[in-house]
């Protein structure tokens, strides 16, 4: 059994001493890693997405930001972009354009799919405001970008406190609405459910500071409020930073999975309805996660096509696989040691 996925790293001195973006098919059991290509001269590429057409594409997180799109077989750069801003950390599709979220600026960026690219983004926005956690919400943090229908767009802001909404027109995208959170939660990535019959659309944000789940809804009108009380990713750790999240397919969807830093744990919660008698989210479990500081995690197919979730464990150099169960049970099958991963992607 091997599962063929890319994996992004961080490479510099004092981030880590990862070997950029590889191309590699994965055997957990057995602990064996294969490489079947590696980048040259990407320097941290903390965030990975594929494109239309099978296009590849990576942040360069540095405080010059760059965006490369890499051959997806030998992982060549085909192209290289300023970013916008510095310290990118995100990549999104909206509106048929790349999104590369900006945290060090504070700034989000689009850029054309078009080829070849230009030398700098087609526009760049961002917001001012703070947040009340020292040295972390000193400013705007552009965190994660999210496509909201075909023309729209939202944007965590880990500094600020907020989900931004904006409209992408002629001119640029402008800010039309958004979701202010609890003062301190430090929204880091979103997560969102397919619009209900009346229109609403529900929203989850991963606090990365408050360690909290938060759902939201956006009515018909465009109007946003939280529903229902954050849950806690993870009770009695002081010190504890949730990352990614993602659904949970032995579940039926039902329940969610987020990684969380610093407790080095997977929160499994119970996904909540709006209706009455649904029941509000809640957390089912924490495991852990098989390595030091879980920054990403995602599902990917083995070769078989049985549904994985690989955990990168930046800090811990490992890359740890789970098999699903039901009631969002979560199994270790094993792991491989792989130097500051910081993403994974499904190669199919």
């Amino acid at each position: 059994m091997t599962i063929p996925l890319y994996l992004g790293s961080y490479t510099e001195d004092g981030s880590g001493r990862g070997p950029g973006v590889q191309r590699v098919t994965v055997d957990p059991v057995e602990g064996e890693l294969t490489v079947l290509a590696t980048s040259d001269g990407v320097r941290n590429p903390s965030f990975l997405l594929r494109g239309p057409g099978g296009r590849l594409f990576a942040v360069e997180e540095l405080d010059a930001g760059q965006v490369v799109e890499l051959d997806p077989e030998t992982l060549a750069v085909r192209a290289r972009v300023s970013s916008g801003g510095s310290s990118p950390c995100h990549l999104g599709l909206a509106g048929g354009l790349l999104l590369v979220a900006n945290y060090g600026s504070g700034t989000v960026s689009g850029l054309s799919l078009d080829e070849p690219w230009g030398a700098e983004p087609l526009w760049t926005v961002g917001q001012e405001g703070a947040g009340p956690v020292a040295g972390r919400q000193e400013g705007p943090h552009a965190h994660s970008t999210i496509a909201l229908g075909d023309d729209r767009f939202l944007v965590a802001d880990l500094g600020r406190d907020r989900v931004d909404e904006y409209l992408l027109g002629e001119g640029g995208p402008e800010l039309v609405g958004g979701l202010g959170l609890p003062p301190g939660t430090g929204p880091r990535h979103l997560l969102l459910d397919r619009p209900a019959a009346d229109g609403a659309v529900v929203l989850r944000v991963v606090g990365e500071l408050d360690a909290a789940l938060h759902r939201a809804v956006r009515a018909a009108d465009g109007s946003w409020d939280l529903a229902g009380p954050p849950v806690a990713l993870a009770p009695g750790h002081e010190h504890a930073y949730p990352s990614e999240i993602t659904g949970h397919p032995g579940s039926g969807e039902r329940a969610l999975v987020v990684g969380v830093r610093g407790s080095d744990t997977l929160a499994v919660v119970a996904r909540g309805g709006l209706g009455e008698g649904e029941g509000e989210e809640r957390l089912l479990r924490t495991l852990p996660c098989g390595g030091a500081w879980p920054r990403h995690l995602a599902w990917a197919r083995d070769d078989d096509g049985a549904p994985h979730l690989c955990v990168a464990a930046e800090r811990g150099h490992r890359l740890s696989v789970f098999v699903p169960g039901p009631d969002g049970d979560l199994t270790p099958v094993g792991g491989v040691g792989t130097f500051s991963p910081t993403y994974v992607l499904p190669v199919g």
